[in-house]
């Protein structure tokens, strides 16, 4: 059993050696007299046809700034090299050898549109595959990065469509053709990665054959063409959702009161929010000629909010104009107390019958302040009347807060008659005797004196009447324009808020690729 094992591994190091030992010889025999600066063709006159392709592995990054596509791919080029057949049977079998890519004639296909510098060191090459009927197989992969022509046009609901264009730089037409590998046009995503920010639509290639200013003869490309569409949803979270709700909040600048002092410091606050948003988006777009969609919906919110920032200031101005004792206009105060209040549901506390009949209603007051004031004087003369015309008796005495002078001229006027009427022998009478009370000097001066407190009891009442009167129309002009400044902020409130949410809705809507996708 021992003997048996060690007969096989014998003959197993055996084959081997003997395996290896026809690679080398086969090495050897195909690159003994090999020259990899000639074209392997049997006739010189033909184009050698090279198939290329391209299978895309991975989307790194797009840098819509410097315009540039970074992507991984795989590439595969194969081609029929008259100059590295054999017959297998001659090497032990062998039908494919490897070779270093270095020692065998290989095509100069680069990429045209190239952003890199670093081109030779970011295409990893690998050995090359020939078989006995001297096909090649030379699998490559690299980081490439090829320019773009991006449109931020419709920047975030937008469509790019980058290419990249593969050709050699030194063979002509008439030298080197190429195929495409895939019939269909179509290129390779069997092994392609999802992208997180970019959403791939389609990956085809086209064949052209262009001639340049320097040379006539025509050359070859083959130009993949990549097509993605940008995922919004980030942005939508991150620049468009914090753009409305400053522009929401931009529109409370209306609905906060005017004795809060905060209107104008509101608009300001939310200005300068989307200022600072703005600035972020414009150091991550390139400058191109056409505005891209995001920067002009910030760019209208912006002019809103300082409009509305602006008329906040008017309707401040308009609320306390009342204060200077202004009177609001008559079409002011039908057309916004009357028509513009019903519109945004204000309730307005202003009597219009009392504004057209406002000189009336005055006049009536003016007339009965005087007719007030002349009942005064009327009573007080009446009551004079009463108090000297009043008939002295005992059993009718003085009133409590009459003038002591007229109890003394009573007293005086009772003692003479009763001296008259005992000298006499007659019965007391009491009778009036008004020329006598009044031909005494102090009854001049009480009329004098009361007069005079009548008069300014009367231009006291004069003074106060004129003094409520003017209080009430100011507190009544300064109602009614801060009414007006009411029903103001209310009508912009719903200007505003129409104006942003169409400007929002057409901007954002505008992309037609928003609608195709």
């Amino acid at each position: 059993m021992k003997i048996q094992i060690c007969v096989l591994v014998i003959l197993s190091l055996g084959l081997n050696c003997w395996g290896g030992e026809h690679e080398y010889r086969l090495t050897k025999y195909l690159l003994s007299n090999y020259e990899e600066s000639v074209r392997p063709v049997e006739n010189s006159s033909l184009p050698l046809i090279v198939e290329f392709g391209v299978s895309l592995h991975q989307i790194v990054d797009v840098d819509e700034k410097n315009q540039i596509l970074t992507t991984n791919c795989w590439l595969t080029q194969s081609w029929k090299d008259t100059h590295l057949t054999w017959n297998y049977t001659d090497f032990g079998g062998i039908k494919n050898i490897r070779l270093p890519y270095t020692k065998v004639w290989r095509p100069d296909i680069i990429l045209y549109n190239n952003a890199d510098s670093q081109y030779n060191t970011a295409t990893i090459n690998t050995n090359v595959i020939v078989s006995y009927t001297g096909e090649v197989v030379w699998l490559s992969h690299g980081m490439f990065k090829s320019s773009c022509e991006i449109s931020v046009e419709y920047f975030p609901f937008d469509i790019q469509d980058c290419q990249m264009k593969w050709a050699s730089w030194t063979y002509d037409g008439y030298s080197l053709d190429l195929r495409d590998q895939n019939v269909n046009s179509s290129g390779d995503m069997s092994n392609y990665q999802i992208n997180g920010e970019f959403l791939l639509e389609d990956f085809r290639s086209d064949y052209h054959m262009k001639y340049y200013s320097c040379c006539a003869e025509p050359y070859p490309d083959i130009t993949y063409t990549i097509r993605i569409r940008r995922r919004p949803l980030f942005y939508v979270f991150n620049l468009i959702l914090p753009c409305v709700l400053i522009n929401s909040i931009a529109l409370l600048v209306f609905y906060v009161p005017s004795e809060s002092g905060e209107k104008v410091t509101l608009g300001i606050s939310a200005l300068l929010s989307m200022t600072v948003f703005l600035m972020t988006i414009r150091e991550s777009l390139p400058p191109t000629e056409k505005t891209p969609l995001i920067t002009l919906y910030y760019g209208v919110s912006i002019c809103l909010v300082s409009f509305a920032s602006a008329m906040a200031v008017v309707t401040l101005n308009i609320h306390y104009r009342g204060l200077r004792g202004a009177e609001v206009p008559g079409h002011l105060k039908s057309m916004f107390l009357g028509f513009f209040a019903r519109i945004v549901f204000v309730q307005s506390t202003f009597d219009f019958t009392r504004d057209n009949n406002k000189e009336n209603y005055e006049i009536k007051r003016d007339k009965s302040s005087n007719q007030e004031v002349n009942g005064l004087i009327r009573g007080s003369d009446k009551l004079e009347q009463g108090i000297f015309n009043r008939p002295y008796s005992p059993i009718f005495p003085l009133q409590q807060g009459d003038h002591p002078h007229l109890h003394h001229h009573h007293q005086l006027h009772a003692n003479s008659v009763q001296q008259q009427n005992s000298g006499a022998g007659q019965p007391v009478q009491h009778n009036t005797h008004t020329c006598d009370l009044l031909s005494d000097p102090n009854v001049d001066l009480l009329e004098n004196k009361y007069q005079t407190v009548l008069e300014k009891v009367s231009s006291t009442i004069d003074k106060n009447e004129v003094r409520y009167i003017d209080t009430d129309r100011k507190e009544q002009y300064a109602l009614e324009w801060k009414q007006v400044a009411l029903v103001i902020d209310r009508l912009l409130l719903l200007i505003f808020f129409l104006a942003m949410t169409i400007s929002s809705l057409v901007i954002l809507t505008s992309s037609p690729h928003l609608h195709s996708g």
